[in-house]
This record gives C-alpha cells, sequence and structure tokens, in this order.
C-alpha cells in the first residue's frame, strides 16, 4: 500500500536479459533451497462461499523447525504422508504462530522423540472451509474490515492472496524466519458457478474448470467469478471493464513506470503486467492494493475503483499506488527473503521508488513537502521504534504503517539529499544485485559504504539517521533547510 503522507498527490539500461535471469535464479536459489509444489485438487463455490481442497505439498527442504500454516476457516479433513511411507498422520498445533494479520493457525508432525518434529518428503492435505458472502447491495452483509489476507467471496467473485490468506499449506521455517510462499504448482481450480479463473503466473481463461502449470516459483493468488479479460501490450486487466481508450491509456502508463523503474534499478522489467480491480468486503471509502507479482490487486468499490474515477485517480492517489506496487517487483520478487523484517523494509524502499517517480510531474518541493507531512507521524509521541540498524524484529515498533511507509521513506530521501541522486542509485542497485537479504544489517551497511566512497560522509549518514535516537529529529533539521 502507499503510505499515508504521499497517497494524496501522486537513464540507459545496461542491464542485458542474462544478467537478470542470473541474478533472478541467485536469489531464488539462495532464498529457497528447494521450491515447494503444490499440486491436486481445489474446488469452490462463489455463490456459497465454499472451499474444499485436496493438495499435496511436496519438492521442500528438510527442515528440522518448521511449521504448515492454514487459514484459519479451513478444516482439516485429513493429512497423509504420501513419500516415504503411506499413513495418515496426527497433528499438532502451534497456536501462538501466525501471520502478522493473525489469518493463519500452524500444524507440525511430532516425531517419536519427544520434542522433536516429524516432516514426510511428501504430504497430502484434504481440507474444507465455508466463508462469508458479500453482496454490496446488503449493507448488513458487509464485514467489519478487510485486508490482503482476507479469503474475499465479494459480489460474485473470489480474491484470495498467496502470502497471507494460507489458502494452501504453506511451509514455514521457523529458525530462519522464512515463509515458502512462493511456489510451483500443478494444479486443477474448479468453480462450476464461475466463468473466469485466474491463477497468478497463468494466463486467465474463460471457463468453469482448469488446470494450470507452473515450474516457476510463484506466490499462487487466486481470482476467480465472472469478470471481463482485457489485453494490452504491457498488461492484462481483470475486471477493469476499461472502455478501449482507458486500456490504451493505463498500458501506456504501466509502460512508462516500468521503463522508469528498468533504468532507476539496472534491471529490465520483463513481465506482463495483471491488473485486478476487486472490492472491498466492508463498507468504506478509498482503497488498498497489493502485490503478488506479476499481479497487482485494487480493492475499492464503486465510485472508488480505477474505472469510476479513472482520469481523476491517475492524477492522485492511483498512480501513485500503481508505482509503489510495481516497484515490488524490485523489492519483493527479484529480492525476496525473510517474511517479517525484509517485507517492511521493502515497503520503503517502494515508496522511495514510487515518489522518485512522481516528483518528477511535480513541483520541485513535492518531495520535501511530503516528508514534512510525514513528521507530523513521527513526531507523534505515541510512535515507538529503534533506529533502522537497531531494528531486528516486528515488535521494534509499535506502528508498522507509519514505520513502513513515513520513517524509511523520510529516512532514504534523506540519505539521497545528504550524498547525491547518483549515489543513491547506486547504492539500490547493489542491494539488488547482492545475493544476501537487505535486512542482513551488514549487507544494508557494506553497500551503503561501497556506493558513498567516502569514510567520513558514511559515517555521518549512519550516526544520523541509522542508528541514533535523534533520527526524526535529523530529518526535521535537514529538510527545514
Amino acid at each position: 500500500m502507499t503510505s499515508e503522507s504521499f497517497q494524496t498527490i501522486f537513464q540507459n539500461m545496461k542491464q542485458n536479459l542474462t544478467l537478470f535471469l542470473f541474478l533472478f535464479l541467485t536469489v531464488f536459489s539462495n532464498a529457497q533451497d528447494q521450491i515447494p509444489k503444490i499440486s491436486g485438487t481445489a474446488k469452490f463455490s462463489i455463490e456459497n462461499g465454499t472451499i474444499d481442497c485436496d493438495i499435496i505439498l511436496s519438492d521442500y527442504s528438510d527442515i528440522g523447525n518448521y511449521l504448515i500454516r492454514l487459514n484459519k476457516g479451513l478444516n482439516i479433513v485429513n493429512v497423509q504422508s504420501i513419500e516415504p511411507n503411506k499413513f495418515l498422520l496426527g497433528y499438532e498445533r502451534e497456536l501462538a504462530d501466525s501471520l502478522q494479520t493473525d489469518e493463519s493457525i500452524s500444524y507440525y508432525f511430532p516425531a517419536s522423540t519427544k520434542g522433536e518434529k516429524f516432516l514426510p518428503k511428501k504430504l497430502r492435505f484434504r481440507y474444507v472451509g465455508k466463508f462469508p458472502v458479500i453482496n454490496d447491495t446488503i449493507s448488513e452483509n458487509y464485514q467489519r474490515e478487510d485486508w490482503r489476507g482476507n479469503i474475499a467471496f465479494m459480489n460474485g467473485l473470489l480474491r484470495m492472496d498467496g502470502y497471507q490468506s494460507a489458502w494452501y499449506p504453506t511451509l514455514y521455517d521457523v529458525d530462519n524466519d522464512f515463509q515458502y510462499e512462493l511456489v510451483k504448482y500443478d494444479i486443477e481450480i474448479i468453480c462450476e458457478d464461475c466463468e473466469q479463473i485466474y491463477l497468478n503466473g497463468s494466463k486467465p481463461v474463460n471457463a468453469k474448470k482448469a488446470h494450470f502449470v507452473s515450474e516457476s516459483p510463484r506466490e499462487p493468488y487466486l481470482f476467480i467469478g465472472k469478470y471481463g479479460i482485457q489485453e494490452a501490450q504491457n498488461i492484462t486487466l481483470l475486471n477493469a471493464n476499461f472502455s478501449d481508450t482507458q486500456v490504451d491509456e493505463f498500458d501506456k502508463i504501466n509502460g512508462e513506470i516500468v521503463n522508469f523503474l528498468g533504468a532507476y534499478t539496472n534491471i529490465p522489467y520483463k513481465e506482463k503486467v495483471h491488473w485486478v480491480q476487486a472490492y472491498l468486503t466492508v463498507n468504506e471509502k478509498g482503497h488498498f492494493a497489493f502485490a503478488s507479482n506479476p499481479t497487482f490487486t485494487i480493492c475499492g468499490n464503486p465510485p472508488y475503483d480505477l474505472r469510476a474515477t479513472f482520469d481523476q485517480q491517475l492524477q492522485g492517489g492511483f498512480l501513485s499506488t500503481i508505482v509503489h506496487e510495481l516497484s515490488h517487483y524490485y523489492f519483493g520478487t527479484i529480492k525476496k527473503c525473510n517474511t517479517t523484517l525484509e517485507n517492511l523494509i521493502n515497503e520503503g524502499f517502494a515508496e522511495f521508488l514510487a515518489v522518485k517517480y512522481i516528483s518528477q510531474f511535480k513541483e520541485n518541493d513535492y518531495i520535501k513537502n511530503g516528508i514534512r507531512e510525514g513528521l507530523e507521524w513521527l513526531e507523534d509521541p505515541n510512535f515507538k521504534h529503534k533506529a533502522i540498524l537497531d531494528f531486528i524484529k516486528l515488535e521494534n515498533t509499535n506502528d508498522r504503517q507509519t514505520y513502513a511507509y513515513d520513517y524509511q521513506t523520510a529516512i532514504l530521501f534523506s540519505i539521497e539529499k545528504e550524498i547525491g541522486e547518483e549515489k543513491m542509485m547506486q547504492w539500490i542497485r547493489l542491494l539488488l544485485q547482492g545475493e544476501e537479504c537487505i535486512s542482513n544489517k551488514a549487507f544494508f551497511e557494506t553497500t551503503l559504504k561501497k556506493a558513498i566512497n567516502n569514510n567520513e560522509l558514511y559515517n555521518k549518514i549512519v550516526q544520523k539517521y541509522l542508528t541514533s535516537n535523534s533520527t526524526v529529529e535529523n530529518i526535521k533539521i535537514l529538510w527545514e533547510k
């Protein structure tokens, strides 16, 4: 999502495809030694809000301290070991573990030795669930809140992300704080009351059932129901209902953004983007968005959807949202590491790139004004946080939204103001080209030091913005000059 401070206002490529593929595969070979695979059958009814799955989980690493996350609304029929031997498994729940929005319950299989866990080479999960079906013509049916990980049956559609919703058995490495939400798949999707089916990483189809296969790791985001599919050169639109003119304009805008991002990062943007117009399950104004590369979902109800306010919104919040979400191709896909700190840090860099793009079309003080506006949240005495280099767990702040989108973004622009745009761009390129996680403090510092290439200036930056208890005050002084 975009930050509160910027949401209301919105080079030559030297990197060739060979280097891009090397980086892409290096990241995955290091972050995910063996990429899990899901296969089997998943049945849905958008009219009844039901899910009935028979899923095999395989091809994963031998992890000693693991958990398997599954949405709380899904009831397990049974779990079976397929390899090395076939038998029904008993399981335990780890109720203390969940993602940040608490959608899932975590399971594990106890070993014969007390205190240890058993993980077969291949597992079969059978589970069912029934979820609320929201219709915006009946106000009493709205939910109190909506969010990325919500399994949302809304207006004849179903959206399920593959990161937070845990609609499929999602393997989590506890010791390395790594969730394997990027998976290969060989799966049949069945929905007899649907007309269109889309599984992230494959082409959308006009059908009631379809078989999808991907050997490339993808977040298995699912969007099914009854909606239109519109194709253009750079994008595919699902449920947007754009006019031909709007499709062309939106396609052009996407092309300009990915060209900017590719030039800035020195890594070409090679995916065809899929934009999904989904709805909110709450009766609220506005929208939120999330990335499941190469799919980007905007959730908003008319008149706050993209189509209803196309011309106005492209000059406002939606344009900022679009750039921010596309930036997650770099910070979140090419550079994909653990599931807590890395995701938090990714938001700051994605917002930085979004504001950089938007600032090209704004007045000279656009960035300065945005940071000054954000100081309202940063100076709030209720906002608690540790400095970036001392930040080691999510509990180091009491306000993830402010830390991710305002605090980090203000620091990045402050660093750029001190070291210059060229060195800032070089730093970001170094961060993306390295194998280590950005949340690795040594890597974070080493790349910054290399980009600055001046020990005195480097030490000044670290002291003022990355380790100081007076970081917010230092930001304020810098931008009030």
